[in-house]
């Protein structure tokens, strides 16, 4: 019997541990199963849209903050903000009255500064519409309004950068070819500036068609809490590639210019006068560069830092960027016309509310009579060489 007992007793305390043992593993499946079911849940509600969410709700799920009144620093930007854009749109409105009242103006780079100074006004009320829904006024606001205020945004901006780049095209075409202007019909430019704001208006409105975060609300942007970071690195990446593009196109100008000097100057009584021309251009170019980067780099590099730095304190320098940003479209008129002679002859007759025909007949002597007719081209003979490349030196440095 003690034989049978002893017998017993291991084996039942046997079955107790694996009983024990059958429990925690249960157990721990039952923990791991409940931390899966939690994972499927989160993801499941990630995967899920949020169209009837308010803003307040993206904006906590960014961890940007949304304030009950005006700061310091917000009531600083909107008064900045407002005499900037006073400026952009007068500035702007008055390049656009110049080129459509001087016929000397009535030509392909024109058009295109016309263009510019269009987009850029666009900016400044683009800007001016933020301003007044911003802030404390920003929980007001519905998904669509929101979205139409950033698109808003974007779509001035791209096509200010835009313009640009076709600026620069035109003027490597002219510089190659030897011409004052291209040879590009009226009929091409209106497709051009076509295409420019439909590229831009799609840039702008892509986000309100799909590409946000609000049916994936894991991928959200922290500067802009509706928009998905991937579009945010689409649309800084593709504007700093522009600048990439501009810059080279620039620098082959330049180079090909500087080229094309030196031996000319060697061999002519105006060397001086062309040596000037050529740092004209030098100036001018480097001011269009220095601008652009001065005033885009900032916002374009923040975010792409909102994007792949997690740690870094984005917001706190989001206002400035973008007010540093919306200056370009004020350095614009200033870089592109008011080096131009005729365009500021062309200013003062406006603001002095002479007729139009005065602005036509009395127009500086910026440019010859035979540069008012399109399609002028400076391929002449050999005999004037030296004349055309002045003349070239010195319409580049005007622009």
């Amino acid at each position: 019997m003690d034989t049978v007992i002893a017998c017993v007793g291991p084996l039942r305390a046997h079955t107790r541990k694996r009983s024990f043992l059958a429990v925690s593993t249960a157990e721990r499946s039952s923990r791991v199963c409940v931390g899966c079911e939690k994972t499927k849940r989160e993801n499941e509600m990630d995967g899920r849209c949020h169209h009837n969410e308010t803003i307040t709700f993206f904006y906590n799920n960014s961890g940007k903050p949304l304030y009950d009144e005006w700061t310091v620093s917000s009531t600083v930007v909107m008064v900045l903000g407002f005499a900037l854009c006073l400026f952009i749109m007068l500035a702007n409105v008055l390049v656009m009255s110049a080129v459509y009242i001087n016929k000397k103006f009535h030509h392909p780079i024109y058009y295109l500064m016309a263009n510019l100074a269009a987009a850029d006004f666009f900016a400044g009320a683009a800007y001016v519409y933020l301003m007044f829904n911003t802030g404390p006024n920003t929980r007001k606001l519905s998904l669509p309004t929101w979205m139409l205020r950033q698109g808003l945004i974007d779509t001035s901006l791209t096509a200010s950068v835009a313009n640009l780049l076709a600026i620069a095209i035109e003027r490597h075409i002219t510089v190659f070819r030897m011409q004052l202007h291209t040879r590009m019909s009226e009929r091409r430019v209106v497709v051009v500036i076509a295409i420019i704001w439909l590229v831009s208006i799609i840039t702008g409105a892509i986000p309100s068609m799909g590409w946000n975060c609000i049916c994936s609300i894991g991928t959200c942007s922290t500067m802009a809490p509706l928009y998905s970071s991937s579009y945010v690195i689409f649309w800084a990446g593709s504007n700093l590639s522009t600048f990439l593009i501009m810059v080279g196109l620039y620098g082959h100008i330049f180079v090909h210019v500087w080229r094309n000097t030196i031996p000319v100057s060697r061999n002519s009584s105006k060397s001086t006068q062309r040596r000037e021309a050529t740092m004209s251009l030098l100036i001018t170019v480097t001011i269009m560069l220095g601008a652009f980067i001065v005033c885009w780099t900032p916002g374009l590099v923040i975010l792409l830092l909102d994007s792949f730095c997690s740690d870094c304190n984005v917001l706190a320098f989001e206002k400035y960027f973008l007010l540093i940003a919306e200056l370009n479209s004020a350095m614009n008129p200033i870089i592109y016309s008011f080096r131009d002679k005729e365009m500021v002859a062309t200013f003062k007759r406006i603001l002095c509310c002479r007729k139009a025909n005065a602005v036509v007949a009395n127009g500086s002597d910026n440019f010859d009579k035979s540069t008012s007719t399109p399609n002028h081209n400076l391929v002449t003979p050999i005999s004037q060489v030296t004349t055309t490349s002045e003349m070239k030196i010195n319409q580049l440095s005007n622009i």
